[in-house]
């Protein structure tokens, strides 16, 4: 896991940045300091998520807090492992998808003379040029 996503070069500007805002004799105090107030912060998460699955019975004993994130549910319960309960919403999905796939194939593909209905002529048949001057039709209904 990378260091909150900080550059090497980025790491040794913040620690030239460090050393000019504390100064050298006070910059091992609050690193110290800084650590204490991690170790407290993991220290109070730990016991909040032990006492959450304290409070939720032991059907929820190997609950953790990151499966609870959006994303992460959705990868584990809705695209979980080929046995899982959610295998018939994934075939469906394929399937689907399959389906969307061929229809796109299918509207690229060129009409043949007796695949055409009298209305694809209108379609197909390029747009009359204006005269020098002449307006566009307008049609007030459809405004």
């Amino acid at each position: 896991m990378p260091f909150l996503d900080i550059s090497p070069l980025e790491l040794i500007a913040l620690l030239a940045l460090a050393v000019m805002l504390f100064g050298p004799d006070k910059l091992p105090s609050a690193v110290q300091g800084l650590a204490r107030t991690l170790r407290q912060f993991r220290e109070f998460t730990r016991n909040a998520q032990n006492d959450l699955k304290k409070e939720l019975g032991p059907e929820f004993q190997d609950l953790e807090l990151t499966d609870l994130h959006p994303k992460n549910f959705v990868r584990k319960h809705v695209l979980g492992p080929e046995d899982g309960d959610f295998r018939e919403i994934r075939d469906i999905t394929d399937s689907l998808n399959g389906e969307i796939r061929s229809a796109a194939e299918g509207a690229r593909r060129p009409l043949a003379a007796d695949d055409a209905t009298p209305d694809d002529a209108l379609y197909r048949a390029p747009a009359p040029r204006l005269a020098a001057g002449e307006r566009p039709p307008f049609d007030a209904d459809a405004t």
